[in-house]
């Protein structure tokens, strides 16, 4: 018998055919892989929000005629509930005086009986800690000075007190 010759096309092609496999097989025991990868994470909390508590009680309104010199007006900021709750974070405040500007009335303000300085009909920021009990009695003094008083009309305004309350930074 004769043997044929293996034409060279077909060889060519066995020759392709076993580097692809042993290219294939090499990539397999290198430990690279071809694929992509998708991950995910689901993270759950359950957490409460902090609850601040500042509360501000105050006397009823008060007018004032011109018969007396000098007003008093009575207000207290605390950090607590009457059930004894008290406020979960710490906090600063301040006090503002809110009035249009006369020369015959004038604020001096007074906690636990001790003048406080006032700038700008503003006082410095105070704190009120977290998980203590803190009441902070204040007095508001208002003095009609009618020596001051150029104007024969009555005076007509509006006094307010507002307490700005802010979250401390840790």
């Amino acid at each position: 018998m004769k043997k044929q010759k293996v034409p060279l096309k077909k060889k060519k092609q066995e020759l392709i055919l076993i580097l692809i496999g042993m290219i294939i097989v090499a990539l397999f025991f290198s430990g690279y892989s071809l694929g992509k990868e998708y991950s995910a994470t689901n993270i759950e909390a359950n957490a409460k929000i902090a609850e601040p508590i500042l509360v501000v009680e105050n006397s009823p309104v008060l007018e004032i005629n011109g018969r007396k010199e000098r007003e008093y007006y009575d207000f207290r900021v605390k950090n607590h509930r009457e059930n004894g709750e008290t406020t979960q974070v710490d906090l600063t405040y301040y006090i503002e005086i809110l009035s249009k500007t006369d020369e015959t009335i004038s604020f001096k303000l007074y906690k636990e009986g001790k003048e406080i300085a006032l700038h700008d009909n503003k006082t410095e920021n105070m704190k009120m800690p977290k998980g203590e009990m803190q009441e902070d009695y204040y007095k508001l003094e208002i003095v009609y000075d009618k020596t001051k008083s150029k104007s024969i009309e009555d005076i007509l305004q509006d006094v307010q007190i507002k307490v700005h309350s802010e979250q401390m930074k840790v």
